[in-house]
């Protein structure tokens, strides 16, 4: 089975540094608002130009023993985890995600946090049933 991650899970992912990025910038409004103005703008453009395209590009493949997650666009980086190894997992959301239906999920295995940010919600309750059988892991 596969898992991808849609634009809308990456673009509401890629708006929490955006934010953080504007509430740090707030005392410098008062001194020099152009120039803050202006780096705000270049990091909310890395945001959502640079980080959701390569949290967009996140796939999930569960095969017969082992879950392999691929992300990236320019550098790919792809983790394999023997389904055997794979101790939990956790479902997050923020009011947001459950606006668009979307979800982090965080996969715990020995010795290895798998992130997988703004998956279809239904995916990952579908993963997370594959991956613990009903409560029982594999």
């Amino acid at each position: 089975m596969e898992y991808t991650v849609p634009r809308r899970g990456a673009a509401v992912v890629s708006a929490w540094p955006a934010g953080l990025g504007a509430v740090l910038s707030l005392p410098f409004w008062k001194n020099n608002a152009a120039f803050t103005l202006s780096a705000l703008l270049l990091w909310a453009a890395v945001c959502f130009g640079i980080l959701a395209p390569r949290l967009s590009s996140c796939v999930l493949r569960v095969g017969g023993h082992h879950l392999t997650l691929r992300r990236g666009l320019l550098f790919p980086v792809t983790r394999r985890i023997p389904l055997r190894f794979v101790t939990g997992c956790h479902i997050l959301q923020s009011p947001l995600q459950r606006m668009t239906g979307t979800c982090v999920l965080a996969l715990y295995s020995s010795g290895v946090t798998t992130v997988a940010p703004g998956l279809r919600r239904a995916d990952a309750e579908a993963l997370a049933a594959l991956l613990t059988q009903g409560g029982r892991m594999l």
